[in-house]
């Protein structure tokens, strides 16, 4: 088990079980780090789109839009088109800076999979990232949707070995390719296995929100309020279909559940109640509640708490130990910070073993999500097992 570490700021309130500065120790050590070689693979790929040059050029398009259009004032049209030109390129200036600060797309590759849902197909040295469209019940009130999988390089369907699975869930607002895109998920399971950091594993990222306009924060929920039944499609519908149609272990060995931000308090959520699906959890910029979206999505009170990792940890039962990531942003929201220094400290008080990172200049943004990543798959890959033919 790596160190514990604590994010400063942190308060030592009390936690089910124990107390966040006596069970999350200081160490006089950072916890272990990725080699620079290690880091640099991971950064390869990315280009202009996660620096702020793209909005720079913008703006001074921009600029220059409307010194030509205000040079010809007697040509009304010229200027209205000038004048309107600006008007796009700024706001295309702000929408780069965006995704400047967020990271969401650290490359024009990935940002093509938010239009288009291409597979991309296996080399020798990288594996397969393909979009399948899982039939479900209408009863279940879920819209049809893509599911992204990645399969390791070598995967075979038809050979005797069985490889573990990772769920993981998108935030809110958001979609399915958000992992395939702001997770840079494909590639960075191609490092970490070249790399022999992690085993060979199929990674399953699902859409639980909806699309465009009818998105809604559904927390990986059933909702009681005649809403949609996600937690039911998630280990009802894509986990069978996925052990179905791909060589998966299909056990709770074999198998974790992570996501970011609402998706990493899903996976919490979900790993700690699915005993008999999941045998590890990564929480990456989550919380420990439901928050809006499960106040929208549950009708009572008690449905909420039921749904509380920061209220149940402490008096649950643990049928088989549940190791848990958990990363945080350590610029981010000081009481989601808080939530995940409580629940982590509130897991191992139960005995369980847990990995707290923290990335000390981070924000609540795809940027952390990706520094953590990494560090999520290792450790998830550490504790799963496969029997092997």
């Amino acid at each position: 088990m790596w160190p514990l570490c604590v994010t400063p700021g942190g308060t030592g309130e009390d936690v089910p079980g124990g107390d966040v500065r006596s069970v999350l120790r200081a160490t006089d050590a950072d916890p272990p780090t990725l080699s620079p070689h290690v880091q640099d693979q991971l950064a390869a790929g990315r280009d202009q789109l996660t620096t702020w040059w793209p909005s720079v050029f913008a703006l001074v398009l921009a600029i220059a839009l409307l010194v030509w259009a205000l040079r010809s004032p007697r040509r009304k049209a010229r200027a209205w088109l000038g004048v309107l030109g600006a008007v796009l390129v700024v706001a295309a200036g702000v929408a780069l800076g965006i995704n400047t600060w967020s990271g969401y797309a650290p490359s024009l590759a990935s940002a093509t999979r938010l239009v288009s849902a291409h597979a991309v197909a296996a080399t020798e040295t990288t594996g397969a990232l393909t979009p399948v469209s899982i039939p479900v019940a209408d009863a279940l009130k879920m819209p049809e949707s893509t599911t992204w999988i990645y399969t390791p390089p070598g995967y075979d369907a038809s050979a005797a070995t069985r490889y573990p699975v990772v769920m993981m869930i998108h935030g809110t607002p958001g979609r399915s390719a958000d992992w395939t895109v702001g997770g840079d998920m494909a590639h960075t399971m191609d490092v970490l296995i070249a790399n022999g950091l992690i085993q060979p594993m199929i990674v399953v990222m699902p859409e639980v929100n909806g699309f465009g306009l009818d998105q809604r924060d559904t927390e990986c929920l059933n909702s009681t309020r005649g809403g949609p039944q996600v937690e039911t499609y998630l280990s009802s519908v894509v986990l069978p279909w996925v052990d179905a149609h791909y060589a998966t272990a299909a056990t709770w060995q074999s198998r974790a559940i992570g996501g970011v931000s609402a998706g990493a308090f899903c996976a919490m959520d979900q790993g700690l109640r699915h005993p008999e699906l999941y045998g590890a959890i990564a929480s990456i910029e989550g919380y420990d509640n439901p928050g809006d979206g499960g106040r929208a999505m549950l009708a009572a009170d008690a449905e909420y708490a039921a749904h509380s990792p920061g209220v149940y940890i402490g008096t649950m039962t643990f049928e088989h130990p549940v190791p848990a990531f958990v990363g945080t942003a350590g610029k981010g929201d000081p009481s989601d910070r808080l939530s995940n220094e409580k629940m982590a400290a509130a897991l191992e008080a139960r005995g369980q073993e847990v990995e707290y990172r923290s990335v000390p200049n981070g924000y609540h943004t795809w940027i952390t999500a990706r520094e953590l990543l990494p560090y999520a798959l290792i450790f998830v890959s550490d504790h799963l097992t496969v029997e092997r033919a």
